[in-house]
């Protein structure tokens, strides 16, 4: 993998080439995607009324997987929903390593890695995708039927 691009704007970011490989790769993606923008990409878990969200960071030179929110699918107030069950799930994901973690205490993950380099773009979305399997599997053998 590339090294690390620091300094370059958001802006720069050829994001709809990225996205344009990450469907390529990811084709059954589309039909699980229920909102999507120049940075992220949602995947609807409507058994559990989630959403795990897929972003690209550029500015901080990372790609991310988070349970994010949608107020039009009644996703709000996720943190404190998964807050009494972020232990268990941190378990079923098999813990999450301090440099992982977007922020301290966070439920997510982050793989620091150059965004601009376009040959970086199968690997992370191929990343992006198996961790928001992670994640889904994780919540799933938690919360279960819920």
């Amino acid at each position: 993998m590339n090294e690390l691009d620091f300094g370059r704007r958001a802006s720069e970011f050829r994001h709809r080439g990225f996205w344009t490989i990450f469907r390529q790769r990811h084709a059954a993606e589309e039909a699980r995607r229920v909102r999507n923008g120049p940075w992220f990409w949602q995947r609807w878990l409507p058994e559990h009324t989630l959403v795990v969200s897929m972003y690209v960071a550029p500015e901080r030179n990372l790609v991310g997987v988070f349970f994010g929110r949608n107020a039009q699918l009644g996703v709000v107030d996720v943190d404190t929903r998964l807050k009494p069950h972020q232990e268990a799930i941190e378990a079923a994901l098999g813990g999450l390593r301090d440099e992982q973690r977007w922020a301290p205490g966070s439920l997510g993950s982050v793989w620091r890695v150059n965004v601009f380099a376009a040959d970086n773009w199968p690997a992370m979305s191929d990343w992006m995708v198996t961790e928001a399997d992670r994640f889904e599997r994780a919540v799933t053998v938690v919360l279960g039927g819920e």
